[in-house]
């Protein structure tokens, strides 16, 4: 009897190893998402509606954003917006961002009132929702290409 015991310890035992019930969790081959890097210059065209004016596409203005700062998921710089010539209009606005968790969605607030919500599309470009409740309201499209 004691050696049909120990027979079955064992068949029981080696069934417990083959299975693999023994064997240590495997470490996850994941690597950690970094968060995106923003800095530098961001350039692109704007397109909109302006209540009272209608669709527009600003007078063909090209804005910048310079991001000059930025720690973690939380980046500052400036906006600016010049004419096809290169001359200055609409004046330079401070501004600060915050990435997402999902280091995909952006959230933007300009001094001076105004906020915008994007994407990052691609590592080299962005999409921005500009809105602004004073009147006369307006939204716009920011689409931006990083020079």
């Amino acid at each position: 009897m004691k050696l049909k015991a120990i027979l079955c310890a064992g068949i029981l035992l080696l069934a417990v190893l083959i299975c693999g019930c023994t064997t240590t969790p495997q470490e996850s081959n994941a690597a950690a998402v970094e968060t995106p890097d923003l800095l530098g210059n961001w350039t692109g065209t704007m397109t909109g509606y302006e209540y009272g004016t209608g669709y527009t596409d600003c007078a063909g203005a090209l804005m910048t954003l310079s991001v000059t700062e930025q720690q973690d998921r939380i980046f500052s710089g400036e906006i600016s917006f010049m004419n096809q010539t290169g001359y200055a209009i609409w004046g330079t606005t401070a501004c600060a961002g915050v990435i997402d968790r999902d280091n995909r969605t952006l959230t933007l607030v300009e001094g001076g009132g105004g906020h915008s919500t994007g994407s990052l599309i691609t590592p080299d470009e962005i999409e921005f929702i500009y809105l602004n409740g004073a009147e006369p309201f307006n939204i716009v499209i920011n689409s931006l290409k990083r020079s």
